[in-house]
């Protein structure tokens, strides 16, 4: 996940990448990092990955059941963190922490 986060901050910071281009810049993109309990395979994996990015503000987001995170790049004021956590929870895992920072871009 540490490569498309990068990937992510440098299509920012040039400006191009599509959807990733109308959301970058200004002092609201994000990352949370949330630790996932209850993932055992990549079917976990792809159903949290799939219910974050249909989420409306969500701009990237990846799930690792091997690590036990998903990593969410979104617009704060788009939605936040509780927000994207119930939508991990509602598909039965618990999150038992989040790390937010801020892109700078």
């Amino acid at each position: 996940m540490r490569r498309v986060a990068t990937t992510v901050v440098a299509l920012c910071a040039l400006g191009i990448g599509g959807l990733l281009a109308a959301g970058c810049g200004g002092d609201d993109s994000v990352r949370t990092v949330f630790t996932v309990e209850g993932m055992h395979c990549d079917s976990c994996s792809t159903a949290i990955t799939t219910a974050l990015e249909k989420t409306d503000g969500v701009v990237e987001a990846s799930a690792d059941w091997e690590q036990g995170i998903a990593e969410v790049v979104y617009h704060a004021h788009q939605v936040d963190v509780a927000t994207l956590k119930a939508e991990i929870e509602d598909l039965g895992y618990t999150v038992t922490r989040t790390k937010t920072t801020t892109l700078e871009g």
